[in-house]
């Protein structure tokens, strides 16, 4: 799996950006599954990182916000007392699957606190300095990171393994060759809905390790049995990226802020080259690392994801009602909760009750608020949301008795 972070959804030419340049990702995605309706569990880094390790939604492991979060003064409410590690008791995707005689490996980003080895991963381990470095040969360590990945794939062995390439980039700070953001420069006019030129670089410094990740995966003699998945842990920041036609980015639960790119490629050429537009989400990745392992029995009682083997290899149609989100945290935009049933996205903000609904099958940029033409729908979808967070224990905010109104 390679999950980049911070990638937006329109951060791809497959994706509809007008101005990075990204052939490998492109190239691949001819050979895959390319899903228009990906979603992560969080607008936000560290959650949705736990709900794809552990299948449960961030809402279940109390594990909302990035760690170890912002602290905000004189708030309406009042942040809970959040879980700000993944616990070490949570069966993961390392201990799981290497339960099933898998060697197991996450490179690069982790963000849940703790090392990997403690999560039942046999390799692997978080480099900040990777992140911060200022290398023009090597942006974030996209390159060595592959390097490690390659390495550890080719003494594998007979035996099955699962590796996570996660990248530091695409996120801040923004770190490129220099020769390859003059290029860019040249490139970029007004009429580009992206300007980004620095992260132009930075974004193709990831295509160009994905490709020697790809190709060096092909010379070790495994890419013919080995199931290859592109992902996003939330959506772009919107300081660097446009997200457009999605509406806002990174921390928020607008489209831009949740909705992100997944390609998936089979390895019997299973939906080469087709587009999916069904709702999957990161909780899903689990249950289906399980199934593809043979033991779909082994998902703890408590996942909220489903496998998504069957649509993978056979195309079958996800049986699915709604997806949901809660982020009682104030970051870009003010706390809320969210679900999305069919075409119909509601969210709710905890601060003073905002309901918005919007069509996003006639309304992806969600401009149009539906909610008071709409009055049963809106209704409909908020008493499934309320229900859904007492099922899981979300916690909710509380009023803050100290706050001065400005």
């Amino acid at each position: 799996m390679i999950l980049v972070d911070d990638l937006g959804y329109a951060d791809l030419t497959c994706y509809g950006s007008d101005l990075y340049q990204t052939p490998n990702v492109d190239a691949f995605a001819q050979e895959s599954i390319r899903f228009t309706n990906a979603y992560t569990a969080a607008p936000i880094c560290s959650p949705t990182r736990a709900s794809i390790v552990t299948g449960k939604h961030p809402a279940r492991l109390h594990l909302t916000d990035w760690i170890p979060g912002h602290k905000h003064e004189n708030t309406k409410l009042l942040v809970p007392d959040w879980q700000k590690s993944l616990p070490k008791t949570e069966k993961t995707i390392g201990n799981l699957l290497r339960e099933q005689g898998y060697a197991t490996a996450w490179f690069g980003k982790w963000h849940l606190h703790g090392a990997t080895q403690d999560f039942g991963f046999d390799a692997g381990e978080q480099d900040w300095a990777l992140n911060e470095g200022k290398s023009q040969n090597d942006p974030k360590g996209v390159f060595q990171l592959t390097e490690q990945a390659l390495d550890f794939i080719n003494h594998t062995g007979d035996k099955p393994f699962f590796v996570c390439v996660s990248h530091y980039t695409v996120h801040t700070p923004v770190r490129f060759n220099n020769d390859v953001k003059k290029k860019y420069d040249a490139l970029v006019t007004p009429e580009n809905k992206q300007q980004n030129t620095r992260y132009a670089a930075m974004v193709e410094a990831m295509d160009d390790s994905i490709g020697l990740l790809l190709e060096g995966l092909e010379k070790s003699g495994k890419a013919g049995n080995t199931i290859v998945i592109f992902y996003s842990d939330n959506g772009g920041l919107e300081k660097l990226t446009s997200n457009a036609p999605m509406r806002a980015g990174k921390a928020t639960l607008y489209e831009g802020g949740i909705r992100v790119p997944m390609i998936v490629r089979m390895p019997d050429g299973a939906g080469a080259g087709t587009v999916s537009d069904e709702i999957v989400t990161s909780t899903d990745l689990l249950p289906t690392f399980l199934d593809i392992a043979g033991a779909p029995e082994k998902s703890p009682a408590d996942v909220d994801g489903v496998s998504l083997l069957s649509m993978w290899s056979k195309g079958e149609e996800l049986d699915r009602e709604e997806i949901y989100w809660h982020y009682p945290h104030y970051h870009i935009t003010n706390p809320a909760g969210a679900v999305r049933k069919d075409n119909y996205k509601l969210i709710e903000y905890f601060e003073d009750g905002k309901l918005e609904l919007y069509d996003l099958e006639i309304d992806p940029s969600e401009t149009k608020n539906l909610a008071d033409k709409m009055p049963e729908k809106t209704q409909e979808l908020l008493n499934d949301l309320r229900v859904w967070r007492e099922e899981v224990g979300a916690q909710m905010m509380s009023a803050n008795p100290n706050y001065v109104e400005k």
